[in-house]
């Protein structure tokens, strides 16, 4: 009996951990699905920053995560302003679960499609802000200061 209680504890906490969008500080891993950040470093100012969120997390959330991530990244190699050099973000549906029972001829039954949205962006830290930039420049400072992790 003790062994059922537990289980659905576990179950329950999972189900509430599920109904959350993926937080920011989650790294991509085989025990979160597949879920969170992975950064590589392409060059000595350059790094690929991908982020991937579970159904509950939208295209503006992962933006924001990513656009943190690049700040904190860029801050940290002591690089004042950033800018996106290539940058996707997609919303696919990965996988349809449900549940069905017959009456007679007549199938009942309902559905849900899951959904991840995953954001990738090819970031490059500047050491000084170019006069006439060929595309947009953000300030480390600023947006450390001004986005949060809050959904």
């Amino acid at each position: 009996m003790k062994h059922y209680r537990n289980l659905s504890i576990g179950v329950l906490l999972a189900v509430m951990l599920a109904a959350c969008a993926t937080p920011y500080d989650t790294q991509k891993s085989f025990w979160t699905f597949g879920k969170g950040f992975e950064t590589m470093q392409i060059a000595p100012d350059s790094w690929q920053i991908s982020f991937v969120g579970n159904t509950n997390t939208d295209r503006a959330l992962t933006r924001k995560y990513v656009m943190l991530k690049a700040a904190e990244l860029c801050q940290k190699a002591g690089y004042p302003y950033f800018s996106f050099n290539n940058e996707q973000t997609n919303r696919d549906s990965v996988a349809q679960y449900g549940a069905a029972t017959t009456t007679g001829d007549i199938l009942w039954g309902s559905s849900t499609i899951d959904k991840e949205t995953s954001t990738v962006v090819e970031v490059t830290g500047l050491k000084s802000k170019p006069s006439s930039p060929a595309s947009r420049i953000y300030n480390t400072d600023y947006i450390l200061q001004h986005l949060s992790t809050e959904s």
